[in-house]
């Protein structure tokens, strides 16, 4: 099998899949979490090491997706790959575009505006999806993980919150409770959430987590809208990544109020790895194969029992 890897990284979560290049099928997947986001960059390297050495794949099979600029996008391909020490590097944006292409979810379309949900804030760029042309890129912090983690944190604390039971360790443990609730409630109607409360762990619904939220959606809805409306390009659809993307009232707000396709793959927070790992089986295609080693054969010396018994 001749696999390649594909590695994403945000503040809070570094993301790994390898795929066989035969039929990019996916023969394995990690995930770091809980770094500080001070240490993402070495979380990544490590995470890219330990698949690397486990599924066997040379450093010049590995696309490391990364972070960048939203005001530098414009200045090349969101395709661009250069090399590291270790493995090639793409923007994550065209991680992205690549596993979208891949789905056939962005046939026809010209023109597309990426919006990348994440743990710390939300980037939304309009790109032709064939070149990687990148015509507008503007980051904001109005929402996030971390916004919707602390509106549902305060909400909690107000209502349950028991004074006497508060530190800083329950309120760690508290926010990644929240965290983890977030997520079960893109497929769930409740979940529970255990911390400093009166009673024990507490409910929370969907539809409150909807209502505590939803502020920040509707600010996130215009600040989108805006870079559309302002984009020198029509765009033809919306496509959602990230982990927020999972959010069932954001997509429901987007998709009334835009007026555009708004396009929603499954399991958006992986989704950037798994680009990155088709551009690196992109490459390792388009490469020419290597040249057979030339091989010289030595035949074995004869042996000539005539040559001996003249010698006798």
């Amino acid at each position: 099998m001749n696999a390649v890897l594909g590695v994403s990284v945000g503040t809070s979560t570094a993301r790994a899949t390898a795929l066989d290049v035969a039929d990019d099928s996916v023969t394995s997947a990690s995930v770091a979490r809980s770094f500080e986001p001070a240490d993402y960059v070495s979380a990544a390297l490590d995470l890219l090491d330990s698949m690397a050495l486990s599924q066997r794949v040379d450093g010049e099979d590995v696309v490391l997706a990364v972070p960048d600029d939203p005001a530098s996008r414009m200045r090349t391909s969101a395709y661009s790959m250069h090399r590291s020490e270790r493995c090639m590097v793409v923007s994550e944006l065209g991680a992205q575009l690549r596993f979208l292409r891949g789905t056939g979810e962005l046939d026809g379309l010209r023109t597309v505006a990426i919006c990348d949900i994440g743990a710390s804030g939300t980037t939304v760029s309009v790109v032709d999806p064939s070149s990687g042309q990148v015509f507008g890129s503007a980051r904001t912090s109005l929402f996030s993980g971390a916004v919707c983690d602390d509106a549902v944190r305060d909400y909690l604390l107000e209502t349950y919150g028991a004074d006497e039971l508060v530190s800083t360790a329950a309120l760690d443990a508290l926010t990644t409770a929240v965290r983890y609730a977030r997520e079960q409630l893109s497929s769930l109607r409740v979940a529970e959430v255990s911390g400093p409360f009166v009673g024990g762990p507490v409910r929370l619904w969907r539809n409150s987590f909807d209502d505590i939220i939803d502020r920040s959606i509707r600010s996130i809805e215009d600040w989108t809208a805006s870079i559309i409306v302002d984009a020198p390009r029509a765009v033809g659809a919306l496509a959602l990544v990230g982990g927020c993307a999972h959010i069932p009232s954001l997509r429901r707000v987007l998709r009334r109020d835009l007026k555009l396709p708004v396009l929603a793959p499954s399991l958006p927070e992986s989704l950037t790895a798994h680009g990155a790992a088709l551009l690196a089986a992109d490459a390792v295609r388009r490469r020419p194969p290597r040249p057979f080693a030339a091989v010289t054969t030595i035949s074995p010396p004869r042996f000539d029992p005539m040559a001996r018994d003249r010698s006798a």
